[in-house]
This record gives C-alpha cells, sequence and structure tokens, in this order.
C-alpha cells in the first residue's frame, strides 16, 4: 500500500481533529501497530505517537506551548495534554527539561501516562536533560516510553525523531506525575 503524501497527511490530520472537536472530543482514532503493542502492557492511555502534530517539522520553530518542535519537552508536553488521564498541572511552558520540576509529584515508581526525567548529563542525556512518556510499566522492571530527540544506535543517531524503546525502570532520573 502506498503512504499518503505529506500534504494528505496533514488534511487527514485535520479533519480527524475537526471530527473529534465537534464530537466534543470523543472520537476514536485508529490505533498504530506501535501502540497496539504497547496497550498488550497498559491500555490506560489513548497516546497515539504518530498523532503527534510536529512530526517532521521544523525544531527551530516553537510549537505554541513553549518548546521547539520536535523536541522531547515538546513531544511529552503534547502527550500529557492527548492522553485523557486526568491532570493536576500543566505541561506547557516549563523549559527544558532538566527544569521540570515541582509542583509535580515526583516518584522513582512509574505509571502509565508519567514522564520520565534524566537529569543533565545523566545514562546518556544532554546538558538539557531528556524527557519521555511512559505509555507501558511491566513486572520485568522495565518500562516503554516514547520519545522525541534521543540519539542512540537504535535511531542511527538522528535527531527530531519519535523513538519507543524498553528501558530499565532505574535508568530515568525520576518519574513526574502531572
Amino acid at each position: 500500500m502506498r503512504k499518503p503524501r505529506k500534504a494528505t497527511r496533514r488534511v487527514l490530520a485535520v479533519l480527524l481533529a475537526v471530527t473529534a472537536l465537534a464530537s466534543g472530543g470523543a472520537t476514536a482514532f485508529p490505533a498504530t501497530t506501535a501502540m497496539a503493542a504497547s496497550a498488550t502492557a497498559s491500555a490506560a492511555t489513548d497516546v497515539d505517537p504518530f498523532h503527534y502534530p510536529w512530526r517532521g517539522d521544523n525544531p527551530r520553530h516553537t510549537d505554541g506551548h513553549g518548546y521547539y518542535r520536535a523536541s522531547c519537552v515538546s513531544f511529552a508536553a503534547w502527550a500529557i495534554r492527548s492522553d485523557s488521564l486526568p491532570r493536576s498541572a500543566s505541561p506547557d511552558f516549563l523549559g527544558d527539561a532538566r527544569a521540570w520540576k515541582a509542583p509535580r509529584t515526583t516518584t522513582t515508581s512509574p505509571r502509565v501516562g508519567d514522564v520520565a526525567q534524566w537529569a543533565a548529563h545523566h545514562a546518556g542525556a544532554g546538558p538539557q536533560g531528556h524527557v519521555a512518556y511512559v505509555t507501558a510499566v511491566h513486572k520485568d522492571g522495565t518500562v516503554q516510553v516514547h520519545e522525541y530527540n534521543w540519539r542512540g544506535s537504535f535511531n542511527n543517531h538522528q535527531p527530531n525523531r519519535l523513538n519507543v524503546r524498553t528501558i530499565p525502570v532505574s535508568e530515568p532520573t525520576r518519574y513526574l506525575r502531572f
């Protein structure tokens, strides 16, 4: 099957967004293979990373929520706004990943919908730190995260790309609950 052109995908995304707004946000978006796989571990979130609106965009532009497009913080904030879980704090305009701190609840025991946070220079993070959205928590002591802008051998060290990784629970510095 041929992939739709970029313009066609954008038109479809706009139509889906308009349909969701018209129906009070209750429209069910089609699941992707990545989300179907993570749903087997936990079905507590409706976030489909392929609906991230700034996928493939120029990272030199801002997303309107205080972040550069296709950055880890932009993606994590979008995921929190999109997951339909009850939240007590906004993820917008918090600064670099290393600056995401209280008043959000911090923990070392993650749940689906939390944000994994790496301190600056911790476990491969750069000087700005890193954040990722937790999509599954496994009984074997690992979590699955969706993230942008983490360079590694699994993505040929390419920036500004979606990554889905399963990592030890202990790898991030902490987990933030919004």
